[in-house]
């Protein structure tokens, strides 16, 4: 069966899906960090190759995450955390088959890593049970010590603009064809306002192209954006343990199985690249709208508890 999906998935990305490690030969490498940058690419694209991957990532990883546990903990009033489980139970499932992926409103610059400060202390220092992460890459690789920090912190340089044909969503894709986790922030910059932006196509792309049906589970934040508003003069959380208020809520699974397989059924009987580009896009939309849809919803259903923790919804 998973031979099959393997096929299916190749004969789809054939024409347009370009080869990863062709994209970081093209990266430019005339300067120190640059040949760090591309270094560290290459190594997001195979961690398992690499002997010394595995104990410097947990370094890093364990080390963040605690962090940040210690963050909440000292520096929010109150932190709410409701149906963790529906995340926790999946990642952790030991017969899982299926690679995970999780969606987030985006309320600040550092909504990952302080969310991420609420894993059980079992799994922080176990990276395939932590997450990997699209994060910009301007803000975050600047020199080679960034670089070799949020590669190794499971941070994949993303480029704003650049589309869904980028290194950094064939990154994701190679994780996910690991079974692992990948988080992203669909909305694809932060969002300060009352109503979700619309969702970019990247990760209906990685939904789409995933060797294995992931399993897609939407997480709604909030609090973040009284801690870090946007456009103040020194860019610094600003947390206060008496006043400030972490909530996070965490959905149930969305399964794209029926969708992606009605997908492969039609793409089969045509017979243009016209037409399937047009059908990839049409899928692709909806996948995401479903995604916002969920999103959405889940906001909604969680606004009681956000104003019983002392917040606006």
């Amino acid at each position: 069966m998973v031979s099959a999906e393997v096929n299916d998935h190749q004969q789809l990305s054939e024409r347009k899906r370009p080869d990863a490690f062709q994209l970081i030969a093209q990266l430019p490498k005339g300067s120190w960090h640059e040949r760090s940058f591309a270094f560290w690419a290459r190594r997001q694209l195979e961690p398992q190759s690499a002997q010394w991957w595995q104990p410097l990532s947990t370094m890093v990883v364990g080390a963040a995450t605690t962090a940040m546990s210690v963050f909440l903990k000292l520096g929010f009033k109150k932190v709410v955390v409701e149906d963790l489980h529906k995340l926790t139970n999946i990642v952790e499932d030991p017969l899982r088959s299926q690679p995970v992926i999780t969606i987030t409103n985006h309320e600040s610059t550092m909504d990952d890593p302080v969310m991420w400060g609420i894993l059980p202390l079992r799994m922080r220092w176990q990276p395939k049970m932590v997450r990997w992460t699209l994060g910009a890459q301007e803000l975050l690789y600047r020199n080679p010590a960034s670089n070799a920090f949020f590669a190794l912190g499971q941070t994949i340089p993303t480029v704003r603009g650049d589309g869904i044909y980028q290194l950094a969503v064939e990154i994701a894709l190679r994780r996910l064809a690991d079974n692992q986790w990948v988080h992203v922030f669909p909305e694809g910059r932060v969002n300060q306002g009352t109503k979700m932006l619309r969702f970019k196509w990247g990760v209906g792309r990685m939904v789409m192209e995933s060797e294995r049906v992931p399993i897609v589970i939407p997480m709604f934040i909030r609090g973040m954006r009284e801690v870090l508003p946007l456009r103040q003069k020194v860019p610094l959380p600003r947390p206060s343990p008496f006043t400030s208020v972490f909530y996070m809520r965490v959905g149930d699974p969305i399964d794209f199985t029926s969708e992606l397989r009605e997908w492969k059924q039609k793409r089969a009987f045509m017979t243009t690249i016209e037409e399937k580009e047009a059908l990839d896009e049409a899928v692709r939309i909806a996948i995401v709208d479903r995604m916002w849809n969920s999103l959405d919803d889940l906001k909604a259903r969680s606004s009681e508890s956000v104003i019983a923790a002392g917040l606006d919804p």
